[in-house]
Parts: structure tokens; C-alpha cells; sequence
């Protein structure tokens, strides 16, 4: 069954008041296939009153009891839902089962794990797999080393033997743990898996197991025993520390945890009802889940990084625009101001032309005004004719006159011979 087969139903907020005011919760549920405990807490989070306690009682008796008004809530994220059920993954809200996102190699390995049913744990370990195999001899080399005298020790066992599995168990829970790793390890490599010991980088001493499942790694597995801590009191002792001291007793239940500085609860743990053999075939669900939901956060890290990315061009884009817009106008503005200079220019040359010209008909009627006849050869005359000729050198509207300080001297007019120059006193 694929997304697109999820049986979707949706409400706006206003709707689901008034088909939660409808019937009890329970009759709601199975029309929606979920739990009344999951519509009260859809109430609670769409701050959507339900029937308060006696209201289906009164309705039954024919009375017409008050219903708690809607309070209005103009929140964008509460003004609809939809429910998404699926007869394998159950119902969810506003997106569809989680399960239904994973991959389809991941869906393959989920199902494959509900086929083969529970994992059985045989009563004798025959033939082992090579990792239980490995770890079987480390752990019998290390229980007869035990029994010889610290001095009479040639080596450390450790150094013989590879990396192998992270089995931490009293001597007394041996032969159980590998039973129960073998079988796992075994059921996991049915459906696909995987089992890889890694070394340390910092101590290449220590080893830890991890779980692949759809090239994902998993986490770290272990299998320990759990101790418990007595207190052991000798007043006898020959040293105060040994009076009253505390020592980790192993205890015979076996658990699952990730690894030695993990925090968590274990993984899988032996209980009263249930062993961990009862609980592998739940503990390979969650690990194939997980492997799920790795891929989904890794493709929500990628979306999130290419919508980063297109956010990033689209404000390089636009400051690349802004820029070349900035740089337009820039340029428009300085054509705009060369040419308003120039008329500047243009406007103070001509009336400074003007001035000059008013002056020279004042300067004429002066002479007038005294009786003054001007020669044409005098030096009135031609100062006036000079005077006139810068007026209309000034004069932007008017064709310049030939002057003199327009005149410039160009290098290659000037010839100098070379041969006559002096020479550089030695």
C-alpha cells in the first residue's frame, strides 16, 4: 500500500467542533480508526472544547444541554487537519505514517523482518557464525588465563586475537549471550544486514560492534549483563577501606545498550514477562525504522541545504542586479552631470561674453559722448577689435576667432641636432 492509498479525511478546525460535539469519542475514533485518547489531545492542541462530563447523559435523556461555544484562535497553524490512515502503519495527522516516507528497499526489509516472525534462540550453539565464533574463543582463552597465576603469564590473549564482538557477561551468562548474539546476527543478515566490528582510532585495544541495515550505520550494539551493587560490610578487615565497601554483582539479565558511554535506556532488556530472545524481532523493527529515518533526515538535510543554496543565489542574483542598477545609474548620473556642467560652462561663458561686449559699447559711447573720433589704425581701435574677438571666443553661439591661447608647441615640431650638443665633462 502507497502514499497515494492512505485513506485521507480532512476537517477545518470549525468542522472538527462540530463533529467532535456530534457523538462520544469513542464511536469518533472508530469511524477515524484511531484512539478517543488521541482525538482529546487533537481537541487540546486545536484548543477545540470537548462534551463535558454529563453531556451525552442529558442528550440521551432528551434535555437540550448547553454546547461550549468555539473560542476563537487566529493561529494559521491550527485552522485545519488531516487524518491519514493506512491499514499496515496506523493513522496520523497532517502527514502521512512515517513508515510510508521510508525508501522502498526499507519497506522491502520491513516486511521481510514481519515474515520471518520472532527470532528463535536455540538451547545449543551450533555451528556459530564466525563472529560469534571468534568472540566464543577470546572468551575461553581469557576464563583459562584467569585460572593461571598472574606471574606465570607469558601474554595478553588480546594480542593473538582480532577485533571482535562486544560481548560483557559473567562467566556464568556466557554460553547464553552467544546464543542470543548468534541468533541475532544471524536473523539480521537473513533480512539484509550486517554486523561490522570497528577499532578504535585512539586505542586500537578497544572494539565496538555496529549495526548496517540499507547501508545506513545503525548504532552500536552491545550485549552486557546487568550488575548490581551489594554491600559488604567485614569489620574484621585489616584496612577501613575493606570494612564497608561496595561490589557490582552480576545479576544473570542480559540487556542490549549502545555501547559503553551510552546514557540511555537499553535497548532490549530482560524483564519479568520477557526475555531479550522474546525481544530481537521488535529490537530489528527499530533498528530498520531507524534506517528509515535516517534517510528521511538525510534528505530533509539536503532539501534544507538546497534551499539554502537557491536562497543564496536568488540574494547573490539580486545584489548582482542591484549592483549592475547601482552602476547604471551612476553612469547616467554622471553623463546627467557632464552635461549640466557643461551648460554651466556654456551659460558663464556667455555672460561673460555679454559683459564684455556691454562694456565696449559703453567704452564706444564714451568716446562718442566726448567728441572722440577713433582712428582705425589707433590703439583704441585695436583694443576694441581684440576685446570684440575674446567676446566671441567666450561666446558659445557665436564661431571663435583664431587666438593665441588656443596656440600649443607639439614635441615632434622641435628639431635639435643632436651632434651640436655639448658634451659631459668627464
Amino acid at each position: 500500500m502507497t502514499t497515494k492509498e492512505c485513506r485521507t479525511r480532512t476537517f477545518t478546525r470549525e468542522e472538527l467542533y462540530e463533529f467532535v460535539w456530534t457523538r462520544p469519542a469513542t464511536k469518533l475514533a472508530n469511524e477515524l480508526d484511531c484512539s478517543d485518547v488521541m482525538i482529546g489531545k487533537l481537541c487540546k492542541s486545536f484548543d477545540i472544547p470537548k462534551p463535558y462530563p454529563g453531556y451525552w447523559a442529558q442528550l440521551a435523556n432528551r434535555k437540550n444541554p448547553r454546547k461550549t461555544p468555539l473560542p476563537e484562535n487566529p493561529d494559521p497553524d491550527i485552522q485545519s487537519l488531516t487524518f491519514h490512515a493506512h491499514d499496515d502503519f496506523g493513522v496520523s495527522v497532517n502527514e502521512p505514517p512515517r513508515e510510508l516516507q521510508y525508501d522502498s528497499d526499507i519497506l522491502e526489509i520491513l516486511e521481510k523482518v514481519r515474515k520471518l516472525g520472532p527470532v528463535e534462540v536455540s538451547s545449543a550453539l551450533r555451528n556459530p557464525h564466525p563472529l560469534v565464533a571468534a568472540i566464543k574463543e577470546r572468551i575461553e582463552k581469557q576464563i583459562a588465563e584467569c585460572k593461571i597465576p598472574w606471574s606465570q603469564r607469558k601474554h595478553d590473549s588480546r594480542e593473538t586475537l582480532g577485533p571482535t564482538l562486544s560481548i560483557e557477561v559473567s562467566d556464568g551468562s556466557v554460553k547464553r549471550a552467544l546464543r542470543v548474539m548468534d541468533a541475532f546476527i544471524k536473523r539480521l543478515e537473513a533480512i539484509g544486514g550486517s554486523v561490522e566490528v570497528v577499532t578504535s582510532r585512539y586505542n586500537k585495544r578497544r572494539t565496538s560492534t555496529v549495526v548496517i541495515i540499507g547501508g545506513e550505520r545503525i548504532t552500536v550494539l552491545r550485549l552486557r549483563e546487568k550488575h548490581n551493587q551489594v554491600r559488604i560490610k567485614n569489620e574484621d578487615a585489616e584496612y577501613s577501606w575493606d570494612r564497608n565497601r561496595t561490589e557490582l554483582v552480576p545479576s544473570g539479565l542480559l540487556l542490549f545498550d549502545d555501547g559503553p558511554s551510552s546514557y540511555r535506556s537499553p535497548l532490549a532488556m530482560d524483564g519479568k514477562s520477557k526475555k531479550v530472545e522474546d525481544k530481537l524481532e521488535g529490537l530489528l523493527l527499530e533498528f530498520v525504522r531507524e534506517a528509515g529515518e535516517i534517510r528521511i533526515r538525510r534528505r530533509e538535510k539536503e532539501e534544507l541545504a538546497r534551499q539554502r543554496a537557491e536562497a543564496e543565489r536568488l540574494r547573490s542574483a539580486r545584489e548582482e542586479e542591484l549592483r549592475q542598477r547601482r552602476e547604471e545609474l551612476e553612469r547616467r548620473q554622471a553623463e546627467e552631470q557632464a552635461k549640466l556642467d557643461e551648460l554651466l560652462l556654456h551659460a558663464e561663458s556667455w555672460q561673460k561674453s555679454s559683459l564684455i561686449r556691454k562694456y565696449l559699447d559703453a567704452l564706444c559711447d564714451t568716446c562718442a559722448a566726448d567728441g572722440e573720433v577713433v582712428a582705425l589704425d589707433s590703439p583704441l581701435a585695436a583694443y576694441l577689435r581684440w576685446g570684440f574677438d575674446q567676446a566671441d571666443c567666450l561666446d558659445p553661439l557665436r564661431p571663435s576667432p583664431r587666438s593665441v591661447l588656443d596656440e600649443t608647441i607639439e614635441e615632434n615640431c622641435v628639431d635639435i641636432d643632436v651632434g651640436q650638443a655639448p658634451r659631459k665633462p668627464r
